[in-house]
């Protein structure tokens, strides 16, 4: 009976070990079954290529005088839109005390060019002019300047009249475009005898001239958009803080012996007889091109150089730009009490003072110079002074100011060169026992240091151009009558032919 129970026991035994070694050996036998991967692959990696150099912008192009175009330009006459004569030569013609009409006539003798006269006036008025010849578009407009009319030709019509009236759009230039719309009807009053009228909402100027006065305001606008350009000042402002044996200030003498600038001058002295300044403030002879490196690097032999701007100051020709730098302090400027049924009541005013400097250039540029107004301003603040105003302690600012002011013609491109603007900080220090002041001084030290501004200005221009303006005697494109048989039939004059025919 006992024998059974020990073989069962045994078993028992044996499955549990079997099943121990079961789950033992499962993760290892799993360990060891076939997986799938993928298999090697190549991998094309294209060679690098270098990136695209960042193109040149309009103001880092080093050209001194840059022309861009346009497609319409600003301040140009517009008339009704006629057509242009065409372009043959014509002539010569001699012509005494000839009627206008009659003297169109001869003109266009070859030409089926119907006449219209607005004016009986082109009947009337004469010309005396010989060896007339040219484009007849040209000779046509001159003999109308000579009477003193306008002549349009208008859809195979040519028009005589006693005015064109033309539209001028002004651009808004400036804070305020109505002074320059006043200032331009003025003109253009002074050269037509007629006064335009102006119309502020639009910024348009609406004007009659005839063609001797259409030739004149032409001119008159083309001086004008002269005006429009855009210059371009390179600033770079360096503050150089002397050493000791340099305390006066920098020889300026000695930049005619740094590196490439062998020009020979002489800044105090006379000027010899083969001397050819390019610029006030840095005058050279022959080729020199004064760069702001090198100017930065003779200022360093003089102590060491702190950068305070380096902006582009971009003006209108005819306008002006202001540039402005400094810290502001604020302060109490005045005190005041007022007691009222035994309550105190304090107020108090504040103002600032400002440590920097504004440099403001007003420059116009006109027959390839430019001429400009430099104002320079400096202003330092260098201590607060106690003073007792009935019992009340105020601090009042003490300040230095200096001010430069010059005009100057310069080439574009050239270099404006403005130094000599010295200043001198003093410091006196005392030791000694004591509290915020020694009571008995042990020892007393006292320093100077000297600072010189240095302005560098390199102006450019941009230009911007365009073709003239589309009416009868420009640029437009002209068609010759190849084939007159094809033109428009008109109506026929109700002038008598005594009048049109000069042979009569």
């Amino acid at each position: 009976m006992n024998k059974p129970r020990r073989s069962a026991s045994f078993n028992d035994a044996r499955g549990k070990i079997s099943l121990f070694l079961l789950l033992f050996l499962t993760p290892l036998l799993l360990s060891c079954a076939q997986a799938t991967a993928p298999g090697a692959r190549n991998v094309s990696i294209p060679s690098p290529t270098m990136a695209d150099k960042r193109p040149e912008a309009v103001n880092e192009k080093p050209d001194s005088v840059l022309y861009l175009p346009l497609g319409s330009d600003v301040l140009v006459p517009e008339d009704s839109g006629g057509d242009d004569l065409p372009s043959d030569m014509v002539g010569p013609f001699e012509l005494r005390s000839e009627t206008l009409a009659g003297a169109l006539q001869l003109i266009l003798a070859d030409y089926e060019i119907p006449l219209a006269f607005e004016t009986d006036e082109g009947l009337t008025r004469t010309v005396t002019v010989a060896n007339l010849r040219g484009p007849i578009r040209d000779v046509v407009r001159k003999v109308c300047g000579l009477a003193d009319l306008y002549c349009s030709y208008e859809s195979g019509l040519l028009v005589v009249k006693e005015t064109q009236t033309f539209t001028v759009r002004v651009p808004p230039i400036g804070g305020d475009s109505g002074n320059m719309i006043d200032a331009l009807a003025q003109g253009l009053q002074a050269i037509t005898g007629i006064a335009p009228i102006t119309e502020a909402a639009t910024r348009t100027i609406i004007y009659e001239a005839t063609n001797r006065t259409a030739d004149l305001a032409e001119r008159y606008f083309q001086r004008v958009r002269s005006n429009t350009a855009l210059i371009v000042f390179e600033v770079y402002i360096w503050e150089v803080g002397l050493n000791s044996d340099n305390s006066t200030g920098i020889d300026w003498e000695k930049i005619d012996t740094f590196g490439k600038f062998a020009s020979g001058i002489s800044i105090p002295g006379s000027v010899g007889a083969n001397f050819t300044p390019i610029s006030i403030g840095l005058p050279t002879t022959g080729d020199v091109s004064f760069g702001s490196n090198d100017v930065l690097q003779f200022i360093s032999n003089y102590g060491a150089v702190k950068t305070i701007s380096q902006p582009q100051i971009t003006v209108l020709s005819g306008a002006e730009a202001t540039l402005r730098a400094a810290d502001t302090v604020n302060y109490v400027s005045s005190l005041s009490r007022s007691v009222d049924n035994g309550e105190v009541t304090v107020s108090t005013e504040t103002d600032s003072v400002d440590t920097g400097f504004t440099l403001t250039i007003s420059s116009a540029w006109d027959n390839a110079t430019i001429y400009g107004t430099i104002n320079i301003e400096l202003q330092e603040f260098r201590r607060f002074q106690n003073f007792d105003a009935d019992g009340t302690v105020l601090q009042l600012p003490e300040t230095t100011e200096r001010e430069l002011s010059t005009q100057i013609r310069i080439r574009p491109g050239d270099s404006l060169l403005i130094a000599g603007l010295v200043r001198e900080n003093d410091q006196l220090d005392e030791s000694g026992p004591g509290f915020k002041q020694p009571f008995f001084p042990t020892s007393r030290t006292a320093s100077a240091a000297n600072t010189e501004l240095v302005f560098l200005l390199k102006p450019r221009v941009i230009v911007y151009t365009a073709g003239g303006r589309k009416s009868m005697g420009t640029d437009r494109a002209t068609q010759p009558f190849s084939n007159p048989g094809e033109m428009e039939e008109f109506l026929g004059s109700t002038l008598p032919a005594e009048i049109l025919n000069p042979a009569l």
